[in-house]
């Protein structure tokens, strides 16, 4: 692994490793410069590959898969494109095994995949065209889960 890469990577353990709503008003926009900072000296894709990273690595149960969720939403990462958003909103709904009741009650999932999807040129997300579209109900977010199923991770 490449100097930056580890550079960029510790930068995200920082972001990443805290608790979602646990810091102060003055921590908060230290860490939103920081978020800023990242993105604009390594770019949005090697900033996402990071994050993304951190979160098939360190977020192996429900509770930090959807911490990480809302860390994302904070940090603004739903205003970017991905080019996978399947893959990485799959990876949130097999650790929480579709049981959004239990872990998500604050719909972060829900505003993610409507985010995020229709950015990346998925229409069926769009709740303009689609106004009672549900994520768990998604073909391709139900194959995710399977494919992280059977990969073990």
């Amino acid at each position: 692994m490449k100097w930056k890469d580890n550079e960029i990577y510790e930068i995200s353990c920082y972001l990443f490793n805290r608790v979602y709503g646990s810091d102060d008003d003055k921590e908060d926009e230290l860490i939103l410069d920081m978020v800023d900072w990242q993105i604009s000296e390594f770019g949005w894709e090697e900033t996402f590959e990071s994050w993304q990273r951190y979160l098939l690595t360190e977020c192996r149960t429900p509770e930090s898969a959807i911490n990480f969720a809302n860390l994302f939403w904070a940090y603004g990462g739903q205003d970017h494109p991905i080019k996978e958003p399947y893959e990485f909103l799959g990876y949130f709904y097999y650790r929480i095994n579709f049981d959004t009741e239990k872990y998500d009650d604050m719909g972060i999932l829900d505003s993610l995949a409507v985010y995020l999807l229709p950015k990346a040129g998925y229409s069926c997300a769009d709740l303009v065209i689609n106004p009672y579209y549900v994520p768990e109900h998604d073909p391709r977010i139900i194959a995710e889960v399977k494919a992280y199923k059977s990969s073990g991770i």
